[in-house]
């Protein structure tokens, strides 16, 4: 009777420690992201798309946006995003979209301005 009862001691005691050492392990770390609202934006490039047209690129106000880095990825909604296009000839066209989703890899911050790069949809 004694051993079946140190085999459970044993089983429960290697249990526990296991236990132990699963709580005490640090846990993986998160991938850091940053999202952010903007009422507006402007664009260096708009660039067609199968799907509409893409801002590879964005400029925003760091305090409209109340923009905090997080660290990549970079997600933006923007309410009213701007670009003007230069074509060949003429001046350029302004084209206006509204409620736009990106996700970009890096910003680069100067001040009040938050310029966005390798940006594509969200």
């Amino acid at each position: 009777m004694r051993q079946p009862l140190r085999r459970v001691v044993a089983a429960c005691a290697t249990a526990l420690t296991a236990a132990a050492v699963a709580v005490g392990a640090p846990a993986p770390a998160a991938q850091a992201t940053t999202t952010t609202h903007c009422p507006t934006s402007t664009s260096i490039a708009l660039l067609p798309s199968g799907s509409g047209y893409l801002f590879p690129n964005l400029f925003v106000s760091k305090s409209a946006c109340g923009f905090v880095d997080g660290g990549p990825l970079y997600y933006f909604t923007i309410d009213k995003a701007t670009s003007n296009v230069h074509g060949l000839s003429g001046p350029p066209t302004q084209y206006v979209f509204y409620n736009v989703s990106v996700v970009c890899s890096t910003v680069t911050v100067n001040g009040d301005s938050v310029w966005a790069n390798g940006c594509g949809p969200a």
